[in-house]
């Protein structure tokens, strides 16, 4: 199996960042910049060939993803836990623990093939604060207590909610990066917002003096 250095010489250019967007990464990532041009190094090498990103994706890797990502960062809690369900190539989790040294994160994914990667490169970028664990969200509700749950491009919020409120402790939080359609997606999951006894999502866009195209977020938290 390659490892997250094998192929890059095999495939296309790393794009570097235009202006705008070095600014953005630079606010976010501080000194941890390096790593981050590495991380996407290594999605837009090994994260093509290992099929978790497809390769138009290389030339908006930065934008629509990472940067996108990232911005959640200064969202979250210091000293808290973090769930990423989902995390497939580390979007959102392998980017907020290169903002965030100060949370620990745990990296729910249940494809072998996307947890060895990720293995790869978290020993790679040295990544103290990342835990991996090879499930799906709903055979980990004893073992994970996450004071904040969070997902990207897994599911609708329908589906997403009853996968993800299990593994929140009793005062965390459940924020979704989304697209424009959360509303309508909130909307659809009137029922499970209800079962799970959370209280009204919240819709929030983060990064608006950052990014070129904000990111959408929903937020949720349990009634008392």
């Amino acid at each position: 199996m390659n490892t997250p250095t094998d192929a890059a010489e095999e495939l296309e250019p790393v794009p570097g960042l235009i202006e705008t967007e070095r600014a953005a990464a630079e606010a976010l990532f501080g000194e941890r910049l390096a790593l981050a041009e590495r991380y996407v190094g290594h999605l837009c090498t090994t994260g093509i060939s290992h099929g978790l990103l497809g390769p138009r994706e290389i030339p908006r890797m930065w934008g629509r993803h990472v940067l996108n990502c990232a911005v959640l960062g200064p969202e979250l809690p210091s000293g808290s836990v973090v769930a990423d369900v989902g995390s497939g190539a580390g979007l959102p989790g392998i980017a907020l623990a290169l903002v965030r040294t100060d949370v620990d994160f745990i990296l729910i994914e249940p494809m072998e093939r996307r947890v060895d990667w990720l293995s790869q490169l978290v020993n790679d970028l040295d990544l103290e604060n990342v835990q991996l664990i090879r499930a799906r969200a709903e055979e980990v509700s004893d073992e994970v207590m996450a004071d904040v749950v969070t997902a990207r491009a897994v599911s609708a919020l329908k589906k997403l909610i009853p996968l993800t409120v299990p593994l929140l402790a009793d005062d965390g939080e459940l924020i979704f990066l989304k697209g424009r359609s959360v509303q309508e997606e909130i909307d659809a999951a009137a029922k499970a917002i209800k079962r799970y006894r959370l209280k009204t999502p919240q819709v929030q866009l983060l990064g608006e003096d950052l990014l070129e195209e904000p990111t959408t977020i929903v937020r949720a938290s349990r009634r008392c």
